[in-house]
């Protein structure tokens, strides 16, 4: 009986700390595309700022589509964004509820990343019908599509299921034999 209560106290200290992760990265994904965007209407929406010449720099864009602004000069692609972003947290919540009852240890900060990063970004679909960005990098003659923190959130979070489902389930491609399964 002792081991069920611990079990469930972890469970219920793991929810909490993802909860909590996912508002920090709401919160700070919000106050830095209200910092850049105020930036760059300080700089007569022209903001641009190198960091680190010809790799890291700082500028204040809009995206009116997703990732590599897949869909952005659609006029029904805005409403799209949102009934599918709306399906995918619905998925993510049930994912992150699925890996809680399972017991897993990382599971739950993985959907902590990708609902925060999700959230953040629909927040600005919804108020703007844009996603603000300000991240960027050259690698070579290749400028990398523009980003934001809820992105990088998100990256990471993703990531961190697909080696998950890859190396750690119970029923992983790539596991070993004789490992816990709770990983």
């Amino acid at each position: 009986m002792q081991r069920v209560g611990a079990l469930n106290r972890r469970r219920i200290i793991f929810c909490v700390i993802s909860i909590l992760i996912c508002g920090a990265i709401i919160a700070l994904d919000l106050i830095t595309k209200s910092y850049f965007e105020r930036l760059n209407a300080e700089n007569a929406n022209n903001y641009h700022q190198v960091i680190i010449k010809d790799f890291f720099y700082l500028t204040y864009t809009v995206n009116t589509g997703a990732a590599f602004s897949f869909l952005g000069g659609v006029s029904w692609g805005q409403l799209f964004f949102k009934i599918l972003t709306c399906l995918a947290l619905a998925g993510f919540i049930s994912l992150f509820v699925l890996f809680i009852k399972k017991g897993y240890r990382w599971m739950p900060i993985a959907m902590a990343f990708i609902v925060g990063g999700t959230i953040g970004n629909f927040y600005d679909r919804l108020a703007f019908d844009y996603v603000r960005d300000f991240i960027g990098f050259i690698f070579g003659n290749w400028h990398f599509p523009v980003f934001n923190i809820a992105d990088t959130f998100l990256t990471v979070g993703i990531i961190m299921f697909i080696v998950h489902v890859f190396f750690f389930d119970e029923n992983a491609i790539f596991k070993k034999k004789n490992e816990n399964p709770k990983d």
